[in-house]
């Protein structure tokens, strides 16, 4: 995977493009895809991502947006528009913890 990108954490006005395209790219470089086209509704588990993927992706999530994300949400919101509105949720809510991290 590639260096943390150099992007400063999600505030509660953060453009839901913005932070889904943050996203897309986390996704790009956990499947080694450079090119992949990812769309709204593609699913990080039907794109063939493992639940060992998936905790990759929520700690550098977590890093690079500053939010608490966790894999039980992932799960939840496996599309990528719904772990998007997901994440700006958690950063319009002032970062609280997630309850039932895994």
């Amino acid at each position: 995977m590639t260096a943390a990108h150099p992007l400063p954490p999600l505030s509660a006005g953060t453009p839901h493009e913005e932070v889904r395209e943050r996203i897309s790219t986390v996704w790009r470089d956990l499947f080694a895809e450079p090119g992949l086209r990812i769309g709204e509704e593609d699913n990080f588990f039907a794109l063939g991502a493992s639940s060992l993927l998936a905790m990759r992706m929520v700690t550098t999530l977590s890093e690079e947006l500053g939010v608490p994300l966790s894999v039980l949400a992932v799960v939840e919101n496996p599309t990528l528009g719904g772990l998007t509105r997901h994440v700006r949720e958690l950063a319009t809510a002032g970062h609280a913890r997630e309850f039932g991290e895994l």
